[in-house]
């Protein structure tokens, strides 16, 4: 065992423990994960055991990690009055045993995924034209031709239920809803509360942008099953899933039927794919736009031509 510094002599494991029986409980414990993914973000600002309120309870919790980033460069952008930025909030999970995800063949209209905090709108532009009296309220990602984008319009796969296997004797049975509640359920809250701390004040002339995403990192198998009428259903290695929660919010006009939170559930060994090949990119196209149009963004509202005519193609080239 290494020891630094002059350890005393009474800094010592009791006898009937053993250095391989601690390293085994930190290895099951999680926390090893944790310091690999951190690892893997090094260009990012890290907080480990982020803490938040819980929105139920209204109890501290803590997440994993938080990693911010900025998507910008002050020396290029000195007077933008929206500065765009990536923020991650990460649950890690390990186990030996399988996650098991049931694929939805629906892929439902992500018009609020991924999340945008630090604007006074967050999400929503206010939108006028010269042909008509009508306006729009549009997200950023439509307003911005994002919605096509590979990572929001092709991920692998999406569910919106999935379990753990346990034991039970011999035999292995889903562990219920759970998993769901241990997985998905904090990274939901700590991403509620991240939105909230986020808010500008009333005054606010220059705002910080944060492209704000859920993510659940496991150590360990993901299996996604398609349920087949006839009963012969399919089992498949996933190593992302898109796990969808759909949910009331009274903040939301009339038209809307409450939102879908988004958690994107990665493997481990996957991660860095996932962070550098699919994030990324589509963090980086957010980041170009939001400083084009930054006037637009900072006050909520913005102006596109013909809009009586056409109100959904080209509409960032448009947009005034």
């Amino acid at each position: 065992m290494i020891s630094k510094f002059e350890n005393p002599l009474t800094n010592a494991l009791s006898q009937g423990i053993s250095e391989q029986d601690i390293l085994e409980a930190v290895k099951s414990s999680g926390y090893p994960l944790q310091t690999i993914i951190t690892e893997k973000l090094k260009s990012f600002d890290l907080t480990e055991e982020w803490s938040f309120v819980d929105r139920d309870t209204k109890s501290m919790r803590n997440i994993d990690i938080l990693a911010e980033k900025r998507l910008y460069t002050y020396e290029d952008f000195p007077d933008t009055r929206v500065r765009p930025h990536i923020s991650l909030l990460i649950e890690c999970k390990q186990s030996s045993l399988p996650y098991v995800f049931f694929l939805t063949k629906h892929k439902p209209f992500l018009d609020n995924f991924p999340i945008y905090t630090g604007l006074f709108n967050n999400n929503r532009i206010q939108i006028k034209s010269n042909d008509t009296r009508d306006t729009w309220s549009l997200s950023i990602n439509r307003l911005f031709g994002l919605v096509e984008h590979d990572f929001i319009c092709n991920s692998p796969y999406n569910s919106k239920v999935f379990s753990k296997c346990v034991r039970k004797g011999r035999e292995f049975e889903l562990s219920g809803s759970d998993t769901y509640n241990s997985v998905v359920m904090p990274v939901i809250k700590a991403m509620s509360h991240y939105s909230q701390v986020c808010t500008p004040p009333k005054t606010a002339h220059y705002f910080s942008s944060y492209l704000t995403m859920g993510i659940a990192v496991i150590d360990g198998p993901m299996l996604g099953i398609n349920v087949n009428e006839d009963g012969n259903n399919e089992l498949v290695f996933t190593p992302w899933v898109r796990v969808l929660r759909h949910e009331n919010d009274d903040e939301l006009k009339w038209m809307y039927k409450g939102k879908h939170y988004v958690i994107d559930v990665i493997h481990k060994d996957f991660f860095s794919t996932y962070i550098d090949q699919h994030l990324m990119p589509f963090a980086e196209s957010y980041a170009s736009y939001a400083l084009k149009h930054a006037k637009v963004l900072a006050n909520g509202k913005g102006f596109i031509k013909g809009m009586g005519q056409d109100c959904t193609n080209n509409l960032e080239d448009r947009l005034k």
